[in-house]
């Protein structure tokens, strides 16, 4: 394959990313390009400035999806019970690096992550029992609406 060609499909897998990946219309490529140096035309680049770019896209990761998006399929169910819960990213990080040094889910092993799947079931449901036990009146009879 001549360079004319090889530079031909670096620009195509480009766009294809630009698109596919990032969902970036041409103008704001344009503008992200010139940012980084490399003007405003792939056309005018060598093949080497367009193989760093296309590396960059490839690493680049987009943080435009749902964080639950980071965690396999066990993981989404932690973080569906971590959002019920009403934790954060955050707060979750920092549980899970102050009782296993570990900074992500992913890193767990089976033991720890059945162990942080019932905490936070255990933690709901304790939420749950302390929004019943506050609809009762002080005396400890539930309230009756109807009179």
């Amino acid at each position: 394959m001549i360079q004319e060609q090889r530079e031909r499909k670096l620009r195509q897998q480009i766009h294809g990313l630009r698109v596919k990946k990032f969902h970036w219309p041409l103008e704001a490529f344009k503008i992200i390009m010139n940012g980084l140096g490399y003007g405003d035309s792939l056309r005018k680049l060598p093949e080497d400035k367009l193989l760093e770019i296309k590396s960059l896209m490839l690493k680049y990761r987009s943080h435009g999806r749902p964080l639950e998006y980071n965690y396999d399929r066990q993981g989404k169910y932690m973080h569906a019970l971590m959002k019920q819960a009403g934790w954060t990213e955050p707060h979750l990080r920092a549980f899970l690096f102050k009782h296993y040094s570990k900074s992500h889910w992913n890193i767990l092993d089976q033991k720890e992550r059945r162990a942080v799947i019932a905490m936070l079931q255990n933690y709901i449901k304790q939420q749950e029992n302390n929004n019943t036990t506050n609809k009762e009146t002080p005396n400890g009879h539930p309230t009756n609406p109807q009179g």
